[in-house]
Order: structure tokens, then sequence, then C-alpha cells
């Protein structure tokens, strides 16, 4: 396994109902034993509660950046979304609830140069943003979200770190 990966995944979220997924899914990750044993400093994990500028510091030196974040399209609430490269652009203002947009943040870091080779982002469709609990939908969705979120993990690992970005898919 090569130890000079290093991946940092970003939960994105509010105390609020189904935009607290981010947060929720950074928790669940963290306690993955498949994560869990992966060699030390290859991979980090964080909450942020606004996707905008301060998602882009501390990106120096990483292999890839996964974002997971409230998505907003209008399809069933709990489906899985994977995006990545221009496919994040084109998605300005569906990816966040939050004021300046994950996307629009996204795109600046492309065009300062401060991505790393790979970017992610993972999210489900939104329910409800009231309350303090996930809504019933995407609660039983999350599993298939922290599944999917560890297979690019270790996807990344597998390919040591290439640049290059797997198929994007959209899946229900």
């Amino acid at each position: 396994m090569p130890t000079d990966i290093r991946i940092h995944i970003v939960g994105v979220g509010s105390p609020h109902g189904d935009d607290r997924l981010g947060w929720v899914a950074a928790g669940e990750l963290r306690r993955s034993a498949g994560l869990a044993a992966l060699p030390p400093l290859t991979l980090t994990i964080a909450e942020r509660d606004r996707p905008g500028m301060d998602l882009l510091q501390g990106l120096e030196g990483l292999t890839a950046l996964i974002v997971v974040d409230a998505v907003c399209t209008g399809l069933a609430p709990g489906t899985l979304h994977r995006l990545t490269g221009d496919e994040i652009g084109g998605a300005a203002g569906t990816l966040s609830s939050h004021g300046f947009g994950l996307a629009a943040a996204l795109e600046l870091g492309r065009a300062m140069g401060c991505l790393p080779p790979r970017v992610a982002v993972f999210g489900l469709e939104i329910a409800d943003t009231g309350g303090e609990a996930l809504s019933p939908a995407v609660k039983a969705a999350m599993p298939g979200l922290v599944a999917a979120v560890e297979r690019e993990v270790l996807d990344q690992i597998s390919r040591g770190g290439s640049d290059r970005d797997a198929p994007a898919q959209q899946e229900d």
C-alpha cells in the first residue's frame, strides 16, 4: 500500500435536519474499521459548517479531497450523488444550501490551482432541513453513502494516487 497518499474528507453540514448529513457521515467514517486500518496520515476527516473559502485551507500536499454534503436537486430524498471534475462546476446552486456554495468554492480552488488532483463530492438528496434529526429517507440511505465514500478512499489508495478520475455515477 502506498504511504504517500493523503486523502482529506470534509463533512459539510449544520445542526438542522437533513443538512447535518455531512457531519453524521464524517462521524460514521471515523468509526469505519476498514478506514481505521489505513497507515497514519493517509486519511483525515473534518466537519465544516460552511463550504466556502474555509474549505480551501490546508489542501497542500493532498492526493484527494472528498466532500460530503446535502444535495437538493428535486430527486427522491435519499438519492445518492457522486460528482467529480467538471460535473462539480456544472452543479453550482444544487450542491449546497450554504451561502457561498460548495461548487463555487471548488471552482475557485480549481482556478487558484490549490485543489488536489482528485476531488469527489458525495451527497444525499435531502428531504427536510427542519428539526434536529435526519429524515427517515436520509437516515436509511446513510449506510450506502458511507460505503460509497469508503470505496472511493480505498479505490484512490489502490490506484496509488493517480489523478485520473473514475467515471462519475449517480445512483438511486
